[in-house]
């Protein structure tokens, strides 16, 4: 092939002097004076045969230091094994790699209840804020009336029910829940309180939790609400401290939907995966009552008269055991 001139110049670049300069490995053989122009094959051989020269080197300072620093890592991890193995023979240790027991693979209900038992800390006052609900009669929120009498020794959900011109009578399960919910009062004194004004008014299925009347930003959805308020009440009730976050987060959010979907098609589907969460279990939180086991039995209360066929012999038994617990 002809030749080409170059199109670029030469370009002098000043090189940085803030970190230390090191020696190039390979320099190449070209004077300094003229400019070597060879071809890619040739430059390619070239670059090969200085660095099989260079492999072949071992008087190279640079090598020799480095072998060293390797026969001295080397020595130190194998003093570090001697030790290893040392430490092993004086406590007896067995050789073989550790094996689960029937006992740590099936735990007992006494083990399992000494890790499940939670902290109990004082609550933190700067966190508890009177807010306003606003639900429909047709939603009733029965998860306030839940934690309201599971939190019955540790914090006093005050309630206080009010009707919206919205709504020309109350149905007489709302009028039920209301008579609850007002009735059941703390025994102990001096506990820490929050003020819930529930207000009956036509919002649908979408219940809100109001804190601020002047900045109007509502939390929607009773699920959502009750994960404020298992935040801001008891420690030892707050899901958010257990291990399997990411599930709970997951059965309040199918919850959610189930309440909230407007076709009934889709409840039915929101119901199915609801129903593959449980399993065959009893509940699930395990032996004690969780904020899951409340969320879903509000939720499926209130779609129990569209969904009535839809809902198995293990739901109605987590239904039916959740009410026998909290009287919801």
């Amino acid at each position: 092939m002809y030749d080409l001139k170059p199109i670029l110049k030469p370009v002098h670049v000043e090189l940085p002097t803030c970190m230390y300069p090191m020696k190039p490995v390979i320099q190449h053989g070209a004077s300094s004076g003229a400019v070597a122009t060879p071809s890619s094959t040739v430059f390619m051989d070239l670059l090969s045969e200085k660095i099989k020269i260079l492999l072949l080197k071992e008087d190279l300072p640079e090598i020799q230091a480095l072998a060293v620093k390797q026969e001295k890592i080397l020595k130190q991890l194998a003093e570090l094994r001697e030790q290893l193995v040392s430490m092993r023979t004086d406590l007896k240790l067995c050789n073989k790699p550790a094996q689960p027991s029937a006992i740590q693979s099936a735990p007992s209900k006494t083990s399992k209840s000494k890790s499940d038992t939670k902290k109990i800390e004082p609550i933190n006052a700067s966190y508890l804020q009177d807010f306003v609900v606003n639900a429909s009669p047709e939603n009733i929120p029965y998860g306030l009336l839940a934690l309201k009498k599971l939190w019955i020794d540790r914090l006093n959900l005050q309630v206080e029910c009010f009707t919206h011109s919205t709504i020309p009578k109350l149905s007489e399960e709302a009028i039920n829940f209301q008579n609850q919910i007002t009735s059941f009062e703390p025994k102990r004194e001096n506990l820490p309180r929050i003020m819930v004004t529930l207000i009956w008014k036509n919002v649908g299925t979408y219940t809100e939790m109001i804190t601020s009347p002047t900045a109007y930003v509502p939390i929607c959805g009773e699920v959502n609400i009750l994960r404020f308020l298992s935040r801001c009440g008891p420690s030892e009730f707050n899901y958010e401290r257990n291990d399997d976050v990411t599930e709970a987060d997951s059965i309040l959010d199918t919850c959610y939907q189930l309440i909230n979907k407007q076709n009934v098609t889709d409840k039915k589907q929101v119901l199915k995966t609801l129903s593959s969460k449980l399993g065959k279990t009893a509940s699930f939180g395990g032996d004690e009552v969780s904020l899951c086991d409340i969320a879903a039995t509000s939720a499926i209360k209130q779609v129990q008269k569209a969904l009535a066929k839809d809902i198995n012999p293990n739901m109605a038994k987590l239904i039916g055991r959740v009410s026998a617990v909290v009287g919801i």
